[in-house]
């Protein structure tokens, strides 16, 4: 964010540095997927800084704030007149956090980091007077806050981003982060889904398309101007809630377990439900698209096919199997119920239905 502030939209017209920003964002949610689960926050991308984790608390107010200048490279970091602009700028975005008429909690904190894929060197002093300070940001060494630095290195940083405006209140908010994620996009994917079979392992089939629907959720943001070329918190067309982002896992996870469950009771379910091999031998084009209708409340036949899997519960006290369980589902949705959908959109809907509504599969 620039000193006279008319430029919150720059980033967004350079859709090309994206990748690293958005890629960053989604490694840092699986890093610490386990911490994160069934809490509440919003991303941002490119919004006052160029990723924003907007913690919530109860009431829905913001309890805290990391803001991450992220910043490939493809050398080491040292404190020149390059970094210390970029700090000076990341105190002036604290500023304006801190001052963000969002509805805060009364406890509000914020850190400031700056993020990156290489090494930060941070010296002071000389060798010849033997009186050098270091601190380097690294595999071994991740996360340094400004406040823990030694003082002399502080003094130093202090003179340095003296040559530019900022805030002095906000230098106690200064972090520094190293993430071990490649400079190219393609190769930050590979790793990113290399991350999602780590966390995940065999309860995603297809880890690929796993981080494709991830993307798409922060790709249906990072493009949004943000109104009057002012960066606000308030603008929630900006943001990728934590709710959304955890159901597209659930919805990653359920694809799993229905590919699962078909292939292992494939030959039963394809005569229970009579679906011609033909059919049956596309099982995973057929799961796929159930899925995606699932998501699109448009589609009125799919979503009275997945409410009528989730509210006849009764017919699992009554089966001996799941396939079982589905056929019943199946003869009664035929009896009870009129649809314009055909016998096999119709079978492979209430078993993506049963997987996803059935939590012991």
């Amino acid at each position: 964010m620039s000193d006279t502030k008319n430029d919150t939209n720059s980033g967004v017209e350079a859709l090309t540095g994206f990748s690293f920003q958005r890629n960053s964002a989604i490694f840092l949610v699986l890093e610490n997927y386990d911490i994160l689960v069934g809490s509440e926050f919003f991303i941002c991308i490119e919004h006052h800084d160029d990723v924003i984790f907007a913690e919530l608390n109860n009431s829905n107010e913001i309890s805290k704030i990391k803001a991450y200048q992220a910043k490939k490279s493809t050398s080491e970091w040292v404190l020149g007149k390059n970094l210390a602009e970029i700090l000076a700028k990341m105190t002036k975005v604290g500023s304006d956090l801190a001052s963000d008429e969002i509805s805060k909690d009364s406890n509000y904190s914020q850190d400031l980091i700056f993020l990156t894929n290489k090494s930060i060197r941070l010296n002071c002093g000389s060798r010849k007077k033997e009186q050098k300070f270091s601190e380097i940001i690294r595999e071994n060494n991740v996360f340094v806050c400004y406040t823990n630095l030694h003082g002399n290195i502080q003094d130093n940083i202090l003179k340095k981003i003296n040559e530019f405006s900022f805030e002095n209140q906000q230098l106690k908010n200064i972090h520094f982060k190293y993430i071990d994620i490649a400079n190219t996009d393609k190769s930050q994917r590979n790793q990113l889904t290399g991350m999602l079979s780590d966390v995940f392992q065999d309860k995603i089939s297809d880890p690929n398309a796993a981080l494709n629907l991830l993307l798409k959720l922060f790709r249906e943001v990072e493009t949004v101007y943000n109104q009057g070329n002012k960066s606000k918190l308030l603008d929630i067309s900006k943001r990728v809630y934590s709710k959304d982002i955890f159901k597209a896992i659930d919805v990653i996870c359920s694809k799993a377990k229905a590919f699962k469950l078909w292939r292992e009771n494939a030959k039963e379910l394809s005569k229970l439900l009579q679906i011609p091999i033909s059919k049956s031998s596309n099982y995973a084009e057929y799961l796929n698209d159930c899925f995606d209708y699932f998501k699109d409340l448009k589609q009125v036949e799919f979503q009275k096919i997945y409410h009528f899997v989730a509210d006849n519960r009764d017919v699992d006290d009554s089966s001996y199997s799941h396939a079982d369980c589905i056929k019943k589902l199946s003869e009664r949705f035929t009896r009870d119920h009129q649809t314009q959908l055909n016998k096999t959109l119709i079978s492979f809907a209430i078993v993506a239905a049963y997987v996803e509504t059935r939590n012991k599969i």
